[in-house]
């Protein structure tokens, strides 16, 4: 398959993924939408830095950096918890098929392939964390900043 192909099919499967957590999770219809296109922009993230040579650890850092500061921005303007969009966000990026890799090949000594996995597993979940955490900070003094700007000229 070209490669081409391949990244608009995993577009299609990071959307429609989005689209089932958000249902498990119970996200209303009307920010169902807001959730899936989330979804589907981080993983686009995600994907265009792996595309550009990015290392796993920089594009699920990356990624994870636009999906807060997209799901705290969407939570203000639509007045829903942030989480209504972060969870079904993430879904694409969770490295769910490197960790069933990983413990796979601890199972059946496959110490080359174990190492492998447990790395890109690893990579993306740190990356995650630590883009989120930044993300957060990043997010709180800005709006820190701007509570203090806005008490000022209101006095």
């Amino acid at each position: 398959m070209p490669e081409a192909l391949e990244i608009i099919v995993r577009l299609i499967t990071a959307t429609l993924g989005t689209i089932g957590f958000a249902m498990i999770y119970r996200v209303s219809r009307k920010r169902m939408v807001w959730a899936t296109l989330g979804g589907l922009l981080t993983y686009s993230v995600y994907e265009l830095v792996t595309q550009l040579g990015g290392v796993v650890f920089i594009a699920a850092f990356l990624a994870a950096m636009f999906m807060t500061l997209y799901s705290e921005t969407l939570a203000r303007i639509i007045r829903a918890p942030a989480v209504t969009f972060l969870f079904p966000c993430a879904i694409p990026i969770v490295p769910g098929g490197a960790l069933y890799r990983t413990v796979y090949n601890l199972l059946f000594y496959n110490e080359k392939k174990l190492f492998y996995y447990g790395k890109t597993a690893l990579g993306v979940a740190l990356g995650m964390a630590v883009g989120m955490g930044v993300a957060s900070i990043v997010l709180g003094i800005f709006l820190q900043i701007f509570r203090k700007l806005s008490k000022k000229t209101e006095q």
